[in-house]
């Protein structure tokens, strides 16, 4: 069995092309020969990693081509990657698996490749099936039909001609209603999402994200804490950090707003990603060290295994690897119960959840935290839970099994059309 993997970007793109990277990597080393096609590269691509719209003039010309129908709002209508690259592979493959599209890759290229080979398709945001938005953030206009989106300036007639969302948006909803597209959902909660607006020509599934638990070893929070050069006896909270305080989906402000609460603790915090200027004044009167962007996955491993809790305050995720990398090195995480993290976090068992912009209700519950005895025993039992449930093993199991479904479906409906034949 031959796959294709198709993503936006490689691991360093964000967290839905580390998915489709690592899934490349792993069906690889289980001896099914993968490629990996991505759009932008961000480090050297692996041996087995692909330029998706090509070399030299086809791509630049993908890339104009894809600029220029966003500007006017289109966003991503022509399937110029298919035109001019993937159409000339797709044979070469058992199984076609695209992951996140968004700004890169268009929803016909999704029609026209089913039409060749099985095609499998990861949601991994709600782009898929909205006017182009990541995540409405309340709106619930998606439902119906996209229109004048409150994502978008609206204030003049130039605004108004780059909101295309309903066009845009049908397009996806005749995709997914019209083609042999096999859609999978990382949670339960983004496939309920997406049932509000779209319909199906094959039946969805829901496969949790999995990771590779070899970076993440059993060690105990006073030995990690050492490692890094802190006191065994600190209490230490890992937050993770943003370009801004007002981005409306990663509350990072009830984040800064619940440290706060808790600083007579004596918390040391620890900010993995972009800390700026903004960042670092909200945090005055806090000990905290930044441990910047960590791309290796060793060493996030030891900080996060230095860490008492996580604080993980998105209002809007899909099934976050944040949070399973947090608990996979025995890590509790506090947050807010939204999108698909109460499907990992089990409020009581392995970390706590509140309901999202309950600010004094996070407060209460970080302190809580801090102040249990229990901590040791949730972080042990959010790290069983990775283990049972999101490791690399069942990630894998799951999708080998969805693949091989498909190609014996495949090879069966060609055997029967002979026998008629």
């Amino acid at each position: 069995m031959k796959v294709a993997i198709i993503s936006k970007s490689d691991r360093n793109g964000g967290g839905a092309s580390r998915v489709a990277e690592d899934l490349a990597i792993w069906l690889n080393e289980a001896g099914h020969p993968t490629d990996h096609f991505t759009a932008f590269n961000f480090k050297k691509p692996l041996s087995h990693q692909h330029s998706l719209y090509g070399d030299g003039f086809n791509a630049k010309l993908c890339k104009k081509i894809h600029r220029s129908t966003n500007k006017y709002g289109f966003c991503e209508l022509l399937p110029v990657e298919y035109w001019f690259n993937l159409n000339k592979v797709i044979d070469r493959y058992d199984i076609v698996h695209f992951h996140d599209l968004f700004t890169a890759i268009s929803p016909l290229t999704l029609a026209l490749a089913s039409r060749r080979q099985p095609t499998f398709f990861t949601v991994h945001d709600c782009s898929p099936f909205t006017g182009g938005c990541l995540y409405p953030m309340g709106c619930k206009k998606f439902t119906n039909y996209c229109h004048k989106c409150p994502q978008l300036p609206q204030s003049g007639w130039q605004d108004r001609l780059r909101d295309r969302t309903r066009e845009v948006q049908a397009i996806k909803r005749w995709v997914a209603k019209q083609f042999p597209i096999r859609y999978v959902f990382p949670s339960q909660w983004m496939l309920r999402e997406a049932r509000q607006t779209l319909k199906f020509k094959i039946s969805p599934t829901v496969v949790h994200n999995g990771i590779d638990l070899k970076p993440f070893p059993i060690v105990t929070k006073a030995e990690a804490k050492i490692n890094l050069g802190i006191p065994a006896n600190r209490q230490v909270i890992v937050i993770a950090a943003s370009y801004s305080l007002d981005d409306p989906r990663k509350g990072v402000k009830y984040a800064i707003s619940a440290l706060q609460s808790v600083r007579d603790l004596s918390p040391l915090v620890l900010t993995v990603g972009h800390c700026n200027d903004e960042l670092r004044q909200a945090l005055q009167g806090l000990e905290f060290r930044e441990m910047g962007y960590i791309a290796d996955p060793n060493s996030l491993a030891k900080v996060y295994s230095a860490a008492d809790v996580m604080l993980f305050c998105s209002l809007a995720d899909n099934l976050p690897l944040t949070v399973l990398e947090a608990m996979a090195a025995s890590t509790p995480v506090i947050g807010f119960s939204t999108g698909g993290i109460p499907e990992i976090v089990k409020s009581g068992s392995n970390g706590i959840l509140v309901e999202p912009d309950r600010q004094e209700q996070l407060n209460r519950a970080l302190q809580q935290a801090l102040l249990s005895d229990n901590l040791v025993a949730m972080g042990e039992q959010a790290r069983k839970d990775i283990e049972q449930n999101f490791s690399q093993t069942t990630f894998f199991q799951k999708h080998l099994q969805l693949y091989q479904n498909y190609v014996f479906y495949k090879e069966f409906r060609l055997d029967r059309s002979l026998i008629k034949v």
